[in-house]
């Protein structure tokens, strides 16, 4: 990737203070500024698209020139943001649903100061029954209880004794296995000239007792 994705993940909501104090290039403490800047843009606003993240950085923004910061930087910090906190148009419906809760409550407000205990009492059911409170809670399966699996290269923990020098060997087993593979396919051709030679035999006594069988009938 053309920045450092790490740069900007382990610094985004860091003080400015601090990131000056780190000794940070000012271009890149303005941008981690506007990065932090978008993102709670987009927080307010996860359902807007891509383009219109863009142009809400190039209304906000502007670059050296004095100009609208170009596209190119948008969509660059854009990128950065989808690689750091994914992508938010993803996690709609969990906004959806906390904004539709948030919004029984205020409606919960409203009808509490207007003193109307019908408007309570629907919003009361409306909000259990969104949230199933009505409904038992699912039972513990355990899968807690599941051990995890964690992946070695160390075969002592399979009860192996691990092999010292181990590149060293390697190197001699290759050696020996590639020169015994060359004898077995000198071998194997000798196998295959002498087999051929005896089977030549056994075509010339075949057709002599064939022969000898003939001679004797026409007798």
């Amino acid at each position: 990737m053309r920045f450092d994705i790490d740069l900007y993940s382990d610094n985004l909501m860091l003080p400015v203070e601090t990131l000056q104090a780190n000794k940070m290039a000012p271009q890149v403490i303005s941008r981690i500024l506007r990065l932090r800047d978008i993102y709670n843009y987009m927080l307010r606003n996860p359902l807007k698209k891509d383009r219109e993240y863009i142009d809400y950085i190039q209304a906000s923004y502007t670059g050296s020139d004095g100009k609208p910061l170009s596209k190119r930087k948008a969509y660059e910090d854009i990128e950065i943001l989808h690689a750091i906190i994914g992508n938010l148009q993803q996690c709609s419906k969990e906004w959806h649903r906390w904004r539709f809760n948030n919004m029984i409550m205020e409606g919960y407000a409203i009808a509490l100061r207007k003193e109307d205990a019908a408007a309570i009492a629907k919003l009361a059911r409306q909000y259990g029954k969104y949230n199933q409170l009505d409904k038992e809670d699912e039972h513990d399966r355990g899968y807690g209880e599941i051990p995890k699996i964690v992946f070695t290269f160390d075969v002592s923990a399979m009860g192996f004794q691990p092999i010292a020098n181990l590149q060293h060997v390697i190197e001699e087993l290759e050696a020996h296995f590639s020169h015994s593979f060359y004898n077995r396919m000198v071998e194997d051709a000798d196998v295959v000239e002498l087999t051929d030679a005896v089977t030549e035999k056994e075509k010339q006594v075949a057709k002599q007792i064939a022969n000898n069988a003939d001679t004797t009938a026409i007798s």
